[in-house]
């Protein structure tokens, strides 16, 4: 990002809403800055057609979640995340393996 780091928007509403799925800002933080898989982009209706993407990315710490992430002011925000699902799970591995080699299915 030209020497700046990423910056992300967090309060309240975001944090209960990974929270409920418990998942920590600080896991989300990790997938945004580690390898994310994009796996859909939408506009959202009714939130000034603001886009919203559909992620799939791991933690340091190996858990594979899926996260709907916006921008919002420059800095990215993590609306929501949650464990993947099984088949997400094993599509994100594949495509890890297919991009870097050998990686750990321990996770699934």
């Amino acid at each position: 990002m030209n020497g700046q780091s990423l910056k992300f928007d967090w309060d309240a509403g975001n944090r209960n809403h990974l929270a409920r799925h418990d998942v920590k800002p600080q896991e989300a933080e990790e997938v945004v800055l580690g390898d994310p898989l994009d796996t859909e982009l939408q506009t959202a209706e009714g939130s000034g057609e603001e886009e919203r993407l559909l992620q799939l990315g791991q933690t340091a710490k190996g858990r594979i979640l899926q996260l709907l992430t916006t921008w919002r002011g420059g800095r990215a925000r993590v609306i929501s995340a949650w464990d993947a699902p099984k088949q997400l799970k094993l599509h994100y591995l594949a495509e890890m393996r297919r991009r870097y080699g050998n990686t750990d299915d321990s996770e699934v």
